[in-house]
């Protein structure tokens, strides 16, 4: 039999977090002191109950959501640092987005807005699955006349044949939760304290938490590095201050998307509130939706050297057995959609180190999207590997040095001692031997 944790019950928050893409959910523990939620945009806080439970295996304490899930009724108390509370009810919510573009339409909407935008998604989900149902008698009678026409062909007969199957169908990209309830947050940068307010007028035990609430630190342009050589694993260059390095002779693709720096330990116990590892000390780069429509510039010794567009790009697998695959610029005319978008980058053999920079529509450089491109050398391995070998040049010198003083001391040692023996065998001074 295993052995089921021991679950007790919890008063929990239970939150759906914008993490700068996209929406995050998690939950509060009831130890946890502070919550933390990033500044200027709108996230949910929902009062539950559960079951709670420890899981030894990694350290963390669970939420049995099956077992019990019970919004708490109340209202929220926010009061900020300099004394001022807030009343917030709660209301309704909807979280939607298209399947197609994820990050560019995601989007919450509260109140009134919810249940609208909830019902016109319905509406068309209705609609598209009307639209299959019709989908499917068009391909039925498709086959059926196809059957006719056979069948009449076998008996000397003919039959008009149809001239196709009817199109398919475009797939439903659209996303939507359902309606739930919530309080719905959009609050300034600021350290608050928050509790809930039982319907009788007393606080609900364990709800009060201190609430940080973050801002980035900074924004800019991060690339995602794809090597023609190896285009699925891609490398990130987030930082404005950080070079790529490129082999000569290779071509690399860049994808840009928008960022921003936010401090590590608030970004990571926003998203988990129980993340280890994370320190107030340090700031990580998030990267969120693709910078479209800008054109990269390049220069070479501050001089512009011409621009790179965003083209589609295809992956052909090569034919055969071995492993391979080649780029291809997109045709529409032969596939059905490209493999990614990039900004094609060739490094030519023997070509100095240049600068790439984002141009947006009105050809203004975009802030942060300077990127220093580097070619490695590679011309040289002879230097390369003297300087490598020469910390154990060093300390093979070193050690010969070091030999050499012992073998000198051990002599003068063997010598003391030849002369300490002769003079105890010979007490008497012996004629012809002055001194030793």
């Amino acid at each position: 039999m295993a052995q089921a944790p021991e679950r007790r019950e919890a008063f929990v928050w239970a939150t759906t977090v914008f993490a700068g893409v996209q929406y995050e959910s998690t939950f509060t523990p009831p130890d946890s002191e502070t919550l933390y939620l990033l500044a200027d945009a709108s996230h949910v806080l929902a009062p539950r109950r559960t079951l709670v439970y420890e899981w030894p295996i990694t350290n963390r304490l669970l939420a049995d959501w099956l077992a019990r899930n019970e919004l708490v009724a109340g209202t929220l108390i926010l009061r900020d640092s300099g004394g001022q509370e807030q009343r917030l009810a709660l209301a309704e919510y909807v979280i939607q987005f298209d399947g197609d573009a994820p990050a560019e339409t995601v989007a919450l909407y509260s109140g009134a807005e919810a249940a609208t935008r909830y019902a016109a998604f319905d509406q068309a989900r209705q609609a598209y699955g009307a639209a299959l149902h019709a989908q499917f008698q068009l391909e039925q009678q498709y086959q059926a006349s196809l059957t006719a026409a056979a069948q009449a062909a076998t008996k000397g007969e003919k039959l008009p044949i149809p001239d196709g199957p009817p199109l398919p169908l475009p797939p439903f990209t659209r996303y939507s939760t359902e309606v739930k309830q919530a309080f719905v947050l959009d609050l300034p940068v600021g350290d608050y304290t928050l509790w809930l307010e039982r319907p009788d007028g007393s606080a609900e035990p364990t709800s009060r938490k201190r609430l940080r609430v973050f801002a980035p630190r900074r924004y800019g342009v991060g690339y995602s590095v794809m090597p023609a050589s190896k285009w699925t694993v891609p490398e990130q260059s987030n930082d404005p201050r950080n070079a790529i390095y490129a082999r000569p002779g290779s071509t690399f693709y860049l994808q840009p998307f928008a960022e921003f720096e936010v401090n590590e330990l608030a970004y990571g116990r926003m998203l988990d509130a129980q993340a280890a590892g994370v320190r107030a000390d340090r700031y990580v780069w998030v990267q969120t939706t693709p910078y479209a429509g800008a054109t990269l510039q390049l220069f070479q010794q501050g001089q512009p050297a011409g621009g790179v567009t965003n083209q589609p790009y295809f992956v052909r697998q090569l034919p055969g057995a071995s492993l391979g695959y080649q780029i291809e610029a997109y045709d529409a005319a032969t596939e059905k959609s490209p493999s990614f978008y990039g900004y094609a980058i060739s490094v030519a053999d023997g070509q100095a180190a240049y600068r790439v920079e984002l141009a947006d529509g009105d050809g203004q450089p975009v802030p942060g999207s300077s990127r220093e491109i580097r070619p490695i050398r590679a011309g040289l391995p002879g230097v390369v590997y003297a300087f490598s070998l020469l910390p154990l040049l060093m300390g093979g010198a070193v050690l010969l040095w070091r030999r050499g003083q012992v073998i000198r001391s051990e002599k003068r040692i063997r010598i003391d001692t030849d002369v300490q023996g002769f003079t105890r065998r010979c007490p008497e001074p012996v004629e012809g031997i002055k001194s030793v």
